[in-house]
């Protein structure tokens, strides 16, 4: 049995208030809540050991670099992979740019074509769609189909051609919460010759993934959407490739020789490392991987589950609500008829809810949903059939301050 009790002791903001009212945070698509265990590393790192990493020769340093590099181990075991292909950013976009500027401008070429789903997050598409308008490249869209819009898995087989270099798709959709089975598409795309990036910001928190058997090429994500500080994450690449891409951000770190005649840069990953990088939130984000680590995942997979099938009984319950997606992976995009999305956000928070309201950076999806935006309630191990209840209860209330 899963203890959510126990669960949410470990998160010291769960227990403060807002809006004169008890807070129920249901907005863990947006970021997490972050465990003490996390808080108290960062403090530690500032009060105790505060340096520079890999140049210095005293404790301090010698500390600090361990503690950093402790964080690659971490997630490399978590994912099944290298240390060196674990690469550190600041978070998913920046490891999209990252590959763009790196991976896309030395491989792209024109009439090459990407293939991009169709529910990317801006952080996804933005990226891709400047590196191929630069290179020439065409870039396609992955259709989606049926009333939960889930990826047209059939007609994705369909799109490639020999010109098809890339896909780039999410695991799980932070506005339909549909997972998509990466696995799968990895395999079709091998066939076709083509590389696979996966969007892999709402993927971590539910539980370590097998990279190696996944087969997927490229994986980025954000810390901070996993219990691990913001300005945190890193982009997993086969070695092979990191190997073979060109440097992104020069500076510190990352050369092995520099003279007025040219530079040696590193091997990866410390190629795409230049400059002094965020040390307090890499170190987080160690504690945060060790924290998920230790979490009982087949109890913590089943509770989820029945937390999100109430959640979805419960909204369905709302007069005139919409829903959008399957919400298999705890998001619940939803409207309510004739109710701005930011109205409904906002009656809410006045009851102390935390959602989120607007078009939650897919705005290409929103106009295939024929929606301005929608509210969204996204769980996580730590809310309760209480919330949900509490916070079905206040939706139902909704039309009547507009009546």
């Amino acid at each position: 049995m899963f203890d959510v009790g126990e669960f949410r002791s470990h998160f010291p903001i769960l227990g403060s208030s807002s809006s004169a009212a008890k807070l129920v945070y249901v907005d863990n698509a947006a970021t997490t809540q972050k465990p003490t265990c996390v808080i108290s590393s960062i403090c530690d790192f500032y009060q105790s050991y505060n340096s520079n990493i890999n140049h210095g020769l005293y404790d301090f340093a010698i500390r600090a670099t361990e503690a950093y590099e402790s964080t690659r181990s971490r997630i490399a075991k978590y994912l099944n992979v290298s240390d060196r292909e674990i690469v550190f950013t600041y978070g998913t976009t920046d490891g999209m740019n990252i590959l763009a500027a790196s991976y896309g401008r030395k491989f792209l070429a024109a009439n090459d074509e990407v293939l991009l789903g169709a529910a990317e997050h801006h952080s996804s598409c933005l990226p891709w769609r400047q590196v191929s308008a630069e290179m020439g490249a065409r870039v396609k869209i992955i259709p989606l189909r049926g009333e939960q819009w889930e990826l047209d898995v059939d007609f994705y087989r369909s799109m490639f051609s020999k010109h098809t270099k890339l896909v780039v798709i999410q695991h799980i959709s932070n506005v339909l919460g549909n997972e998509n089975n990466i696995k799968l598409l990895s395999e079709i795309a091998h066939e076709n010759g083509a590389k696979i990036i996966i969007d892999g910001a709402a993927s971590m928190v539910h539980g370590p993934m097998d990279l190696r058997a996944i087969d997927c090429d490229f994986f980025v994500t954000s810390g901070h959407k996993s219990f691990g500080p913001s300005g945190s994450g890193f982009m997993f690449g086969k070695y092979e490739l990191l190997r073979d891409m060109p440097p992104f951000r020069m500076g510190g770190r990352m050369v092995n020789e520099v003279s007025f005649d040219g530079i040696v840069c590193k091997s990866p990953p410390e190629r795409f490392e230049g400059g002094t990088p965020s040390i307090a939130s890499t170190i987080g984000f160690g504690e945060s991987i060790k924290f998920l680590s230790e979490i009982d995942w087949v109890a913590a997979k089943q509770y989820l589950a029945k937390l999100s099938k109430h959640c979805r009984d419960k909204l369905l319950e709302v007069e005139d609500i919409k829903l959008y997606g399957s919400g298999e992976a705890a998001i619940f995009s939803f409207n309510v008829a004739s109710i701005h999305c930011h109205d409904v956000a906002t009656i809410l928070a006045q009851h102390g809810i935390a959602v989120r309201a607007g078009h939650h950076c897919a705005q290409p999806l929103m106009g295939l949903l024929g929606a301005v935006g929608t509210a969204r309630l996204s769980l996580c191990l730590y809310n309760t059939f209480e919330e949900i209840d509490f916070t079905a209860a206040i939706l139902k209330t909704c039309k009547n301050y507009f009546a």
